[in-house]
């Protein structure tokens, strides 16, 4: 078997074992869920070996899903999706080794691993998918999956509306963009993402609408302003989860959306304003409100969101340098902030609570966690060595020559500088208020060190962010040049070399400016608390993203009841009209949008006296069912306007169809005369002229454009039909020479439709039968 497909479907394989096994024997919970990540990193590392070999070129594996739709399930390796594959394998078998250890006896480690790992297949399945249709089910499956693990501790209200938050916007963000893949598809006629990245002059093909709607997919997965809201909430999932949906993989799904569609939509004129302007905003936006927050993963999910428009923003600039410091940063925040994540976690197990009032002076007790917090939060802040100050260097450097909108171009290095300045501040207040200041309160437990295993997977992720800076020429050729070449459209080999010191310049002075301004504010932290605060209550006042949020999910739940009562009242009559009125409606609106071309209508010539009679007494019986008042009459005519129809095939030579039309009415008929035999008399009501000449005009309109859609399809050449494919496999499939034969037999199921109303016929019959006979017992122990 190919590695790809290992890689990638292992972990499902997995997720569906593990809740057998957890439930039988706990202990081997974890042990059996560390195998999807162990085996896929495994697998990877032989696909890197094939892709190495082969040249670092494009390698592409599918197989058949949908053939007679032309549809496969294909996927791409080259440097992204190698780059990608190796973050999320190996961040999952961190998380399921760091679970081992957070997780109490009690819990549900069956279900925990088992949308764990389905998570992670679906990350994989994401990041190697080639068909577009492929990409949005593995998408989708990520939202899905994300929505379980959310809500893992369901007995808690704030995790269910977190999942369901979670959900509804990541879910409709997947949705908007399929929609985008459409009109893409629609406007290139490719669907494979290998030929479109080959293909040239994409962006000029694709309309701002697609544009957006893809967009738009990336900017809820990844939670850019306005966007985010579902991310702190979405901290109510246990901390593991939290560190690897929402600092590792989840919310980088939008940012790996982005980097792959970057040769293929970055010379859209809206590139540059959209993407820069979304990733600037949200930058600024969570850095504010990660001020402001006093849960500790709420301050890093708020750093989490600013995080993500920093490397948006990167994408949005575009050009060589701006696409490797994102790619670099990948690696550098999914290692820190997972880092961060883990530690908060460890917090939360050691003390009883998250909340930075109720902790103080943290790195008396704890100071192992205390160090690897800190270099955690170095990174992020960009000191050297870390390997953050590399990335931050590369923006501020980005920034002074942007590839964005020339017209824009002075503000950007100062709005950079003020988002730097803020990522420093919140992730000094990150550091100081549980570790260094005193508390306000006093936690439930006085926190200790754990043990040596509780702090590996922390503690092997801060050295991997060390060696970022360090020695980046580790990954420098290995992912971080492949993952920026096919970024930018696998052109040709990107000659660079990172290192931490490039001489004084122009970004140095604003990194160093971005430290002094970030420890000053610090101190007046009081100050500026304030000002956020009066600045939060003015906003309180006026909308917002969660206000919308909450007003669309309460009109949802609670307005459309009286709507819903207003459609479905109990009024049978009422279903009826808008059943069959609204298709109708449909149907015309499509036939009248559509171009019919020129109608060629047959001659009305050769009906025979016989003929007209016949079409003359169908149209008689179809007016009497309608007009008698009766039961038994209506069904009467109804069945002679069946005969006659049959009576009107044996006129047009075709007693094959008079024959199945005999059997149909004689069974229809049998079981209408059955079925009201038994139902109740009712009493009719007069109607009014006005309601009568309402249903008039519905049966009349109905009947009218039936008559003539059929007219239209039959007698209209401009649009295909599936005449050719009966013609083609009436012999060969179904075994029949005569087409009517085998559409009437076969394709419609007759045979089938002939036995299921032999079954009803006779249990009706064989009930009527019991209810006569018991009916005679009871009168004669009467007499």
């Amino acid at each position: 078997m190919e590695s790809i497909f290992v890689a990638v479907f292992f972990p499902f394989a997995v997720a569906v074992a593990v809740p057998h096994f957890a439930n039988r024997q706990r202990s081997i919970a974890a042990w059996m869920a560390i195998l999807a990540p162990v085996v896929s990193l495994w697998a990877l590392i032989l696909l890197y070996g094939e892709w190495s070999a082969g040249g670092r070129g494009a390698l592409l594996y599918s197989f058949s899903w949908i053939p007679s739709a032309g549809l496969d399930v294909s996927f791409l390796v080259d440097g992204l999706s190698i780059m990608w594959g190796f973050l999320v394998a190996g961040v999952a078998f961190l998380i399921v080794l760091y679970s081992n250890f957070y997780l109490h006896e009690h819990e549900d480690l069956g279900r925990y691993y088992g949308w764990l790992i389905a998570f992670m297949g679906s990350m994989m399945g994401v990041v190697f998918a080639d068909h577009l249709l492929t990409l949005f089910i593995f998408w989708e499956l990520t939202s899905v999956t994300s929505f379980f693990l959310i809500g893992f501790w369901s007995d808690r209200e704030a995790a269910l509306y977190g999942s369901q938050k979670a959900l509804l916007i990541t879910g409709g963000g997947g949705l908007a963009m399929l929609a985008g893949f459409l009109l893409l598809g629609q406007a290139t006629g490719e669907w494979h993402l290998s030929k479109l990245i080959a293909m040239s002059g994409v962006a000029g093909k694709v309309s701002l609408a697609a544009f957006v709607l893809i967009i738009l997919g990336a900017a809820t997965k990844s939670a850019q302003w306005p966007f985010h809201i579902w991310l702190p909430n979405a901290m109510e999932a246990p901390t593991p989860i939290s560190a690897f949906l929402h600092s590792a993989t989840m919310v980088k799904a939008g940012i790996y959306l982005l980097s792959r569609f970057y040769p293929i939509l970055g010379e859209h004129p809206a590139w540059g304003y959209i993407v820069i302007g979304l990733g600037m905003t949200t930058m600024i936006a969570g850095g504010l409100l990660s001020l402001r927050a006093y849960d500790l993963k709420a301050i890093l999910a708020y750093g989490t969101i600013s995080q993500l428009g920093l490397i948006v923003t990167f994408l949005g600039y575009g050009g060589q340098e701006a696409i490797i410091g994102s790619t670099l940063h990948l690696y550098n925040h999914a290692a820190a902030k997972a880092a961060m994540f883990m530690i908060v976690g460890i917090i939360d197990h050691e003390t009883g609570t998250r909340d930075v009032r109720m902790l103080g002076h943290l790195a008396r007790r704890m100071p192992r966690a205390h160090i690897l917090a800190v270099l955690a939060a170095i990174s992020l802040i960009g000191v050297p060595p870390m390997g953050g100050f590399l990335t931050k260097e590369m923006l501020y450097g980005v920034s002074i020559h942007p590839g964005g909108p020339g017209e824009w171009a002075a503000f950007w290095p100062w709005l950079t500088l003020a988002a730097g300045i803020i990522t420093a501040l919140y992730h000094l207040r990150f550091l100081g208020a549980p570790f260094w200041t005193p508390a306000e309160g006093t936690s439930p437990k006085p926190g200790h060190d754990p043990s040596a295993g509780f702090l590996a997977a922390p503690a092997i992720l801060v050295a991997l962010a060390i060696a970022f800076g360090v020695a980046p020429g580790l990954i420098e050729n290995t992912f971080v040049a492949p993952a920026a070449e096919a970024t930018l459209g696998g052109g040709g080999h990107l000659d660079f070399h990172l290192a931490l010191w490039h001489g004084v310049n122009q970004p140095l002075v604003m990194s160093i400016i971005t430290v002094a301004a970030a420890v000053y504010l610090y101190w007046k932290l009081d100050w500026v608390s304030g000002v956020l605060d009066a600045v939060a209550e003015m906003w309180k006042r006026g909308p917002g993203p969660n206000k919308a949020y909450d007003g669309a999910i309460f009109i949802l739940k609670e307005r459309t009841w009286p709507l819903l009562l207003s459609l479905q009242d109990g009024n049978l009559r009422r279903y009826l009209r808008w059943s069959m009125t609204v298709p109708a409606l449909l149907l015309l609106a499509a036939a009248l949008w559509l171009d019919w071309g020129e109608g060629i209508w047959p001659a009305f010539s050769g009906a025979t006296f016989i003929g007209a009679s016949v079409c003359i007494l169908i149209s008689i019986s179809a007016l009497a069912t309608a007009l008698f008042p009766g039961r038994l009459p209506a069904i009467l005519a109804l069945g002679t306007s069946g005969y006659a129809i049959a009576s009107l095939y044996v006129v047009l030579k075709a007693p094959d169809l008079a024959l199945t039309q005999i059997m149909i009415e004689s069974a229809s008929i049998i079981l209408f005369l059955l079925a009201f035999w038994f139902l109740p008399e009712i009493k009719i009501i007069p109607k009014p002229l006005s309601r009568r000449a309402r249903d008039w005009g519905i049966a009349i309109f109905l009947g009218a454009s039936t008559a003539a859609g059929m007219a239209l399809a039959m007698n209209s050449h401009n649009l295909r039909t599936i005449a050719d494919y009966f013609f083609l496999t009436s012999k060969p499939i179904a075994g029949f020479q005569n087409v009517v034969n085998a559409i009437i037999v076969d394709y419609r199921g007759y045979d089938t439709l002939g036995e299921i109303t032999v079954l009803v016929i006779s249990g009706v019959a064989i009930h009527a039968m019991l209810r006569i006979v018991g009916t005679m017992q009871d009168e004669g122990e009467g007499h």
